[in-house]
């Protein structure tokens, strides 16, 4: 089979020799996967990144989409997270092996990805809606892990391992710290977070409407599920103002202050440029993203949390 090559590219940089054995071994776990759920007419999906993807048909009829990736804690913490949210804004969950890596749900359709309306601020009423709904309280028996080991290594690492040149400025850390520790110390409201929530993320279906896939899966405050949408596909022109709507309208729909928003969307822009730096992977738009985590950063220490953001702030 001919495999995409950021597929190829990407398994085989993330997980090294593991990576290439898996790839090699794909074409067999397909068809373990397709007799185990007795699929037919499969078709490669046109969009897939680190795991394979396909669509195909039970012996029903019913459309569904396989997802097969390298097994490994965070495909584990997939699984786990679709079965907690038992559907609850998030796409089906048929079927799971561990052992096969593999991930059986209903394909959603027509499928259409949030950013595809092409009106921003209507695309972010939409996604605080979805965080509206999604949240479930954290069961008493779970292995998801917590948003904050996610930081505390990110942070850690990034200061003494992955990032030797200091491309990501020290005080930018010291500052998302700083940002999530006042957002853990004044939010008791833990739920099972997404945790990797954006416009690719959010795809319409015809029976249940704006459907999330792809779950992370960590606990923490429920806050904390703005901050990757928040500089998520963000134009090369005038991105400081499509972020401050998207925390004008996150903060008036989620009843959040702006200064907590601002403070999800630095703590998130730096998490995601500490992983970056961790996979090797530093993009052109490395001084670009810094600017971002910059800006959340000014809008976090410039604004009162007594309320949500004036719109005189909002509109400079």
């Amino acid at each position: 089979m001919n495999f995409p090559s950021a597929l190829v590219e990407k398994v085989s940089r993330f997980f090294g020799d593991e990576g290439e054995a898996w790839l090699a071994d794909l074409p067999n776990l397909l068809e373990r996967c397709r007799a185990k759920w007795d699929l037919h007419d499969t078709v490669m999906a046109p969009f897939m990144s680190i795991n394979y993807i396909e669509f195909a048909a039970t012996p029903d009829g019913e459309p569904v989409a396989l997802k097969v990736g390298v097994p490994h804690p965070e495909l584990f913490t997939e699984m786990e997270a679709l079965s907690i949210y038992a559907e609850r804004g998030t796409v089906p969950l048929i079927d799971a092996d561990r052992d096969l890596g593999a991930i059986l749900m209903r394909r959603l359709q027509p499928g259409t990805m949030l950013w595809e309306l092409g009106d921003d601020s209507r695309e972010t009423a939409i996604a605080a809606s979805v965080i509206q709904n999604l949240h479930v309280p954290v069961p008493a028996q779970h292995s998801v892990p917590p948003f904050s080991a996610w930081v505390e290594r990110a942070f850690r690492l990034t200061r003494i391992e992955w990032d030797p040149g200091e491309l990501m400025p020290r005080d930018l850390i010291d500052a998302a710290e700083q940002a999530f520790r006042e957002i853990t110390g004044q939010r008791d409201d833990l739920v099972v977070l997404h945790g990797d929530l954006h416009h690719e993320n959010i795809l319409l279906d015809d029976q249940s409407g704006w459907t999330v896939i792809d779950p992370k899966g960590a606990v923490g405050p429920k806050c904390l599920e703005v901050g990757r949408f928040l500089h998520n596909r963000l134009p090369s022109e005038g991105w400081q103002d499509v972020m401050r709507e998207r925390i004008r309208i996150f903060s008036s729909e989620l009843g959040y202050s702006g200064r907590t928003i601002a403070a999800c969307g630095l703590v998130d822009r730096v998490l995601s440029r500490c992983w970056s730096l961790e996979d090797g992977h530093v993009s052109d738009d490395w001084p670009v993203s810094i600017e971002q985590g910059r800006f959340c950063q000014s809008m976090w220490a410039d604004v009162s949390d007594n309320g949500p953001f004036l719109a005189e702030r909002l509109l400079r």
